[in-house]
């Protein structure tokens, strides 16, 4: 183990998530914060409807929920910035630390490839809820082996829309996911076995791709900001016209440039 101790790690076998308290200390966050505010001032604060990776918030419905398909856009209020890497060198270069990567190979093993992330913002007074689901029922023709990292930028408190888990739910494969962006009916979950997971800015967040989470909406005066990145132990398919994972570990040490190279190498079509 590189960062977490063995009781930990059974922990998040058991349980299916692990909550490490003060994972960043102020001076790392700090530089985290300025590069999104930064970028969010360059890029996002004059837009009046979603552009590349940068998707606003959209009016809620009476039960508070908005859903990004549909409803009228609020302009200039982020609600996410997908793969923000691709944006911010501050965050790219996170996400492949050694302090990131330390932990993830403590939770699925010494190869390590990088899969997705984003900023997810729940604005104060405008956050909408994030229904239940699974992170697996998104790209479920990928083995469900993969981690998600969620790191908290401000508070995260039930007020402003902080993660919500159930415990051991990762135990259950794929539950059915309906609506457009899919999602389980609460109606069929154990809401009895639900935690609540507030956490102070800095901590970190990481549960398996098949844990149940959710979180509510913001109808306090503070923002809520989350930095999330996914790992996988196995390289992505690389379907024709397409790039592959890049790959931040193998068996637990650097990959050389050429092995990064080819991972992100796009696959050739071929023609009949």
């Amino acid at each position: 183990m590189k960062v977490l101790t063995q009781e930990q790690k059974d922990f998040y076998n058991e349980h299916g998530y692990i909550i490490l308290e003060n994972f960043l200390n102020a001076e790392q966050l700090g530089v985290l914060k300025t590069a999104l505010e930064t970028l969010v001032e360059e890029k996002a604060r004059s837009l009046t409807k979603d552009h590349e990776g940068f998707n606003l918030e959209k009016v809620k419905d009476a039960n508070g929920y908005a859903t990004p398909f549909s409803g009228e856009a609020i302009a200039g209020v982020l609600r996410k910035i997908q793969e923000i890497t691709k944006y911010s060198p501050a965050f790219r270069d996170f996400a492949e630390s050694d302090k990131m990567l330390d932990l993830v190979e403590d939770l699925i093993g010494p190869s390590i490839y990088y899969h997705s992330s984003k900023i997810m913002f729940k604005p104060a007074k405008h956050g909408g809820i994030k229904p239940w689901h699974q992170d697996y029922a998104y790209w479920a023709s990928l083995r469900p082996e993969q981690v998600t990292c969620w790191l908290a930028l401000d508070d995260a408190t039930p007020e402003n829309g902080c993660m919500q888990l159930i415990p051991g739910s990762h135990k259950w494969g794929l539950v059915k996911h309906l609506k457009e962006e899919l999602q389980v009916d609460p109606k069929n979950l154990p809401m009895e076995m639900v935690k609540v997971a507030p956490m102070k800015a800095g901590s970190i967040l990481c549960f398996h791709v098949l844990t149940f989470h959710y979180s509510g909406p913001n109808a306090s005066e503070k923002g809520r900001r989350a930095f999330i990145v996914d790992y996988d132990p196995n390289k992505r398919p690389v379907k024709d016209g397409f790039a592959g994972d890049k790959v931040l570990r193998v068996e637990g040490r650097k990959p050389t440039p050429e092995e990064v190279e080819e991972s992100l190498r796009v696959k050739e079509a071929v023609n009949a």
